[in-house]
């Protein structure tokens, strides 16, 4: 039987070789059943490192810890990493989303746990740190207590403390990876002048630092997809058919009016004898089916254009004509008009004759 290193280092190399960076799909069965062996496999390992074996006492502190079994306390952090990849199989869309909701949560318990164990031992960043406290139910934080809010309501700084405290986790992350680095070169370069086993220990212990950190950004991410989730299981409307609604369309079968909320019972007929309307309807004629089949998009628009609509509407007397002043059409025989038209004439003559063309601007002033 392998050992309890040999089968924790088995899962580590499982889940970063084919389950943080697949080519298969998530939501394949594949995956998924690769995935649901894994957990079992970390289940049963933690289950054997906390309780049977009892490797780790809370009266303990990390110094009684040996150097092998300071990478056991990552198990909750890896457990939480694989639920969190989790995926129902259900045809439904509502059972699927409210089953990934209830592996986001469990996701979430996992890391808290991680790093509940890490703050224990005095491991835990003090950046991380302050935020776990800071949550009111610890194992079911809230996106709300992530960050720093502002006492007052009317207080427009909360997105200025976020971006602060963002930048605070970035720069500790950065510090962490760049001392990871390191001490992973000077193992690769172990010599004599080095103590192999305190430098495995550091290692150990900075690296367990760096994944409190990323825990802090999974938690953050799985609460955010936790409120989309939320959102959507009490906006949809894609419920489960229960008996009794069955029973209520069974019903309507037998109505007295006939009446129907069946979409198969196309043929019936619009209205009864009474003039009861028995299901909507839309009245189109052969022409405007045509144009439906030839200018459609998938989603049928308007069937008649404007000039079209705007004839018909003239054809059947919908639209107001007249209002203004009929024109008058002269009667060359009336007296009054014909000596009306003679002194417009000669006026217009006399006014040629006293305004020579090109006099009224002699200067050329624009």
């Amino acid at each position: 039987m392998a050992s309890i290193t040999e089968q924790f280092n088995d899962i580590i190399s499982i889940y970063s070789a084919k389950l943080e960076h697949s080519s298969l799909r998530q939501d394949s069965p594949e995956y998924q059943g690769l995935l649901l062996s894994t957990i079992e496999k970390l289940l049963n390992l933690r289950t054997a490192i906390f309780d049977r074996l009892a490797l780790f006492s809370t009266n303990e502190t990390i110094d009684d810890i040996s150097t092998t079994s300071i990478k056991f306390l990552a198990v909750d952090y890896y457990l939480g990493l694989l639920i969190s990849r989790r995926q129902s199989n259900d045809s439904g869309v509502a059972q699927r989303q409210s089953m990934k909701l209830i592996y986001l949560k469990k996701s979430i318990e996992s890391f808290i746990s991680f790093l509940t164990i890490l703050q224990d031992y005095k491991l835990l960043d003090p950046l991380v740190s302050e935020k776990l406290g800071n949550f009111k139910d610890r194992y079911k934080p809230q996106l709300s207590e992530l960050y720093a809010q502002p006492k007052n309501d009317k207080d427009l700084s909360g997105a200025q403390l976020k971006r602060k405290e963002k930048i605070e986790l970035f720069q500790r992350n950065k510090e962490v990876s760049a001392k990871l680095h390191y001490l992973e070169l000077e193992l690769r370069n172990d010599g004599e002048d080095h103590d192999h086993d305190e430098l495995l220990r550091e290692l150990y212990l900075v690296r367990l630092s760096q994944f409190s950190l990323d825990t802090f950004n999974n938690i953050e991410q799985n609460l955010f997809e936790c409120e989309m989730l939320s959102n959507f299981l009490k906006n949809s409307s894609h419920e489960i058919e229960s008996p009794s609604t069955q029973i209520r369309k069974e019903s309507n079968d037998n109505d007295s009016t006939g009446f129907t909320d069946k979409l198969e019972n196309i043929n019936r007929p619009l209205i009864d004898k009474k003039g009861q309307v028995l299901r909507n309807f839309t009245l189109v004629d052969k022409r405007q089916q045509l144009q439906q089949k030839v200018r459609g998009y998938g989603q049928y628009g308007p069937t008649m254009s404007v000039e079209e609509f705007l004839d018909k509407e003239f054809e059947d007397g919908r639209v107001l004509q007249g209002g203004e002043e009929p024109e008058q059409v002269p009667d060359e025989e009336n007296m009054h008009w014909q000596d009306k038209e003679t002194y417009k004439a000669r006026e217009w003559d006399e006014f040629k004759e006293s305004h020579a063309k090109g006099s009224g601007n002699t200067m050329n002033r624009g």
